[in-house]
């Protein structure tokens, strides 16, 4: 085969993780696609190919000694402007942004250059050099960091989940540039952990499991089937249900003629929306519409929740109510959660503490609470990352995680922000059927965001757009 770059031998490592090779395998010119399951290890040879090249056990040989590599994942946002922000809510408090730059002094000059202009244009990014680079929204920062990077002009491009936060339209925007650079001379390798992801025009799928490389694959009829939807999965029982202590409420969010602005920019306003007990919404928008932003009213993290007229679980806000006993009834997980969270605790643990009271969170874990979060884990079939830390799991693995400390918290009010992102498709599959199961056993609201319609749960009767 006419390989870009060929993996030989027997062992592949990058950090402590070591892959097998078994087959003919490597990365082909145009596009590669590596698939694989949550922890299979994508993430791992993405960086051997784009960082690890050289190290003492791998065996790798490139077409051209000469070429140049870069990897490219959502994690790397911070890079953009050399600075590190300490909480997600952060990011909604003007005065801690007053020193944030915008992305013209982020990018300098590079922003009157031809190849910057054509590559924005491409992938939608529209009047972004005003917006200072905290006020980006997920899509629009993916889209910037690609430019970015691109402007170095890398022989081969590594891209860590590329879709994860982008519409419909960007997604196209996305696989149209995509071809047009390739047809350039530009080599992709795009590690997915969704077969359905797949882009019609890969021209080879290099497939993973537990570590193992298998024997690249290049015909179109064994590609197509690859990308065929999982099968639905069994449910397995789930985890009693915890008493609340918590009164009833008949809306648990509401907002009238809501409006969150930084300065001169507009996010949204004239924004009506009522969330009632029990009720499962669906919340879509393109890409910089506002969604995370109305969703930090909605968990209660943004300041100008106080300056808007909101109702949460029946109570004005800005009332003298507890800002603990609105967050103990809500369970939140987000893109930006996840990129933030920082804990040393072991997985088993993590998940105990999402299920108490927020003040009462850290005090020391009982056997009787790791035992409930075992359950949890072992639901959604990660019972073996317990012991792990949160820093050495996988991107899809922590989102898991994390979904896990929503379900055992069993709150009032699910605000589920793209939780599918980075999974594969069986547990995007045990994930819709548990949602299901949840909502229609406790009575829960739901709110869920997603930019791909097929991963709606059934239990959603309603839909919320901002345009």
């Amino acid at each position: 085969m006419d390989f870009l770059i060929e993996f030989t031998g027997t062992g592949l490592a990058y950090g402590r993780v070591a892959l097998e090779v078994k087959g003919p395998a490597g990365v082909m010119p145009g596009l590669t696609a590596v698939t694989g399951p949550n922890g299979s290890g994508k993430t791992t040879l993405g960086n051997v190919i784009a960082k690890g090249r050289h190290a003492f056990n791998n065996r790798m040989t490139f077409a051209r000694p000469e070429m140049t590599t870069v990897m490219l994942a959502f994690t790397d946002i911070h890079s953009l402007a050399g600075i590190d922000a300490e909480y997600a809510a952060q990011r909604h408090e003007a005065t801690m942004n007053d020193y944030v730059p915008d992305v013209a002094s982020i990018v300098g000059a590079k922003a009157r250059s031809e190849r910057w202009i054509e590559l924005t244009r491409a992938l939608g990014l529209k009047d972004v050099l005003t917006k200072k680079i905290n006020y980006l929204s997920s899509g629009e920062l993916r889209k910037l960091l690609l430019v970015n990077t691109l402007l170095t002009e890398p022989d081969i491009l590594v891209l860590d989940n590329p879709y994860i936060g982008l519409d419909a339209a960007g997604r196209r925007e996305f696989d149209l540039t995509l071809q047009r650079l390739i047809a350039g001379g530009l080599n992709v390798v795009m590690l997915l952990c969704d077969a359905q992801d797949v882009p019609e025009f890969a021209d080879a799928v290099l497939p993973l499991y537990n570590k193992v490389v298998g024997p690249v694959v290049t015909d179109r009829a064994a590609i197509e089937a690859m990308r065929r939807p999982a099968p639905e999965p069994q449910l397995p029982p789930l985890p009693p249900m915890r008493p609340s202590a918590a009164p009833e409420a008949e809306i648990a969010f509401a907002i009238t003629s809501g409006t969150v602005k930084y300065g001169e920019r507009v996010i949204f306003s004239g924004l009506d929306w009522t969330v009632r007990q029990g009720e499962c919404w669906a919340l879509s928008g393109r890409n910089g519409s506002g969604k995370s932003m109305l969703l930090s009213l909605v968990c209660a993290d943004n300041p100008q929740g106080y300056s808007n007229d909101i109702v949460l679980f029946d109570r004005r806000r800005g009332t003298g109510e507890s800002i603990w006993d609105i967050k103990d009834r809500i369970g939140y997980v987000s893109p930006e959660m996840q990129l933030y969270f920082r804990s040393t605790v072991p997985v088993v643990d993590i998940v105990v503490q999402g299920m108490r009271p927020f003040l009462g969170r850290y005090r020391a874990v009982t056997e009787a609470e790791q035992a409930e979060a075992l359950q949890w884990l072992t639901l959604l079939g990660i019972a073996p990352l317990a012991g792990r830390r949160f820093g050495e799991l996988s991107t899809g693995e922590q989102r898991l995680v994390l979904v896990a400390r929503v379900l055992a918290r069993q709150p009032d009010l699910m605000v589920l922000d793209e939780p599918f992102h980075g999974l594969d498709a069986e547990h995007k599959a045990l994930l819709r059927r548990i949602i299901d199961e949840m909502v229609s056993r406790s009575g829960a609201a739901l709110i869920f965001v997603t930019h791909y319609e097929e991963e709606v749960p059934k239990c959603v009767t309603h839909f919320k757009k901002l345009s």
